[in-house]
């Protein structure tokens, strides 16, 4: 991929960002309680940089940039904490989805505050016994007057611990994917939450919420009814790129903070830099980083003209995060037992990315994509 000036300068300044701002806070957040004010101080720090209103128009408070510059800035926050690259995800996702489906007046209310980072938006799809098969939820939306009643439980929520508002996809039809609609919910009364303790990503506060009676306007329902599902789709078609650039960001940071250890480290007289034994686990994990991120801004440059890019955001989304733990994980090796410490970082990437070969379609849906695509048709049933 190559970048023009402007991106360039984009890409060091989140960068330099990343790596003064987030790196040296990165463990903290894992190793020790955090408040909702603690996350409004960082997400108002990502707000300033600019990274949370890439999507959101400039008449909206945003900078009505491209998905190529929230993939740079997915993948550059990576290098200094993995986690914060989920901002950007659902940031990016809301402004696609109020900025396409909602009324004028709920856009202009909300994409302002998203763009600042005063608003943290969720996406509120999963449920506990549908989560690859999306099309299968059972929260329901039924119409009381010139509102909506929406009750169900949603798994698996990045920040459900304390996201403000979400996406809340809910069937108002039969069953199917055509019977799927989706809202904009503030969460408020009616809504509790639970956090689950899960083996990484713990900023992302990852939970489930449960929506109890919650009623919303009739103007908080995202596009025509029965469109959800292929709302839902679009969204995961360019975010999938984006997942695989954050997990990359992490791998590289990874891959060049190895580069210098091994070439100082010196066992049995040589640096580790020497041996081709390690020099070419390198190599091996640098290559297939390259070809992994070059496919996701390929995916995300089809997407800024308007192109299909369903099967190269789903190669993208499985190569990403499989290949970035397999070099994480090499790193760790290749540092010894300082590796194993908690006092670096390796550990704690390793766990982190890993989720996200889970989150938003896994290796084997996201084959089933690349194969459909090729095929014609389904070929995972």
């Amino acid at each position: 991929m190559l970048f023009d000036a402007t991106q360039k300068l984009f890409a060091e300044t989140v960068r330099s960002y990343a790596r003064d701002r987030l790196k040296p806070r990165y463990a903290g957040w894992e190793r020790e309680p955090f408040s909702r004010s603690q996350v409004a101080e960082l997400t108002a720090e990502l707000g300033d940089l600019g990274v949370l209103g890439l999507l959101v128009p400039a008449a909206r408070g945003g900078s009505g940039a491209d998905f190529v510059a929230a993939g740079i800035a997915s993948e550059e926050l990576g290098r200094g904490d993995f986690n914060v690259t989920n901002f950007v995800q659902l940031s990016s996702i809301a402004a696609l989805a109020l900025g396409n489906w909602a009324t004028p007046e709920l856009a202009d209310s909300w994409l302002p505050r998203i763009a600042s980072g005063e608003v943290v938006p969720g996406l509120a799809l999963t449920e506990s016994s549908a989560g690859s098969d999306a099309a299968a939820i059972t929260t329901t939306a039924r119409r009381d007057g010139d509102r909506w009643v929406i009750t169900g439980e949603k798994a698996s929520m990045t920040f459900a611990g304390y996201a403000d508002a979400a996406i809340v996809f809910a069937r108002t039809g039969g069953p199917g994917a055509s019977g799927i609609s989706a809202f904009w919910v503030p969460l408020g009364d009616g809504v509790a939450r639970q956090v689950i303790d899960t083996v990484g990503g713990k900023l992302t506060a990852r939970g489930s919420i449960f929506l109890d009676e919650v009623s919303v306007p009739d103007d908080h329902l995202l596009g025509d009814e029965g469109t959800g599902f292929t709302q839902a789709m679009a969204a995961f078609d360019f975010n999938r790129a984006i997942i695989a650039l954050g997990c990359i960001g992490a791998a590289l940071e990874s891959i060049e903070e190895t580069v210098a250890y091994t070439s100082t480290r010196t066992t049995f007289g040589a640096p580790l830099s020497t041996r081709q034994a390690v020099t070419q686990q390198i190599a091996e994990h640098q290559s297939r980083l390259t070809a992994a991120r070059l496919t996701a801004y390929h995916a995300l440059q089809l997407a800024d003209v308007g192109r299909p890019h369903t099967a190269e955001a789903a190669m993208a989304k499985w190569m990403g995060p499989s290949w970035a733990v397999d070099a994480i994980h090499t790193c760790l090796r290749l540092h010894g037992w300082v590796g194993y410490a908690r006092e670096l970082p390796f550990d704690q990437r390793m766990r982190d990315v890993t989720g996200l070969e889970i989150g938003d379609g896994t290796a084997e849906i996201m084959k089933a994509l690349v194969a459909r695509d090729l095929y014609g048709t389904a070929t995972h049933r």
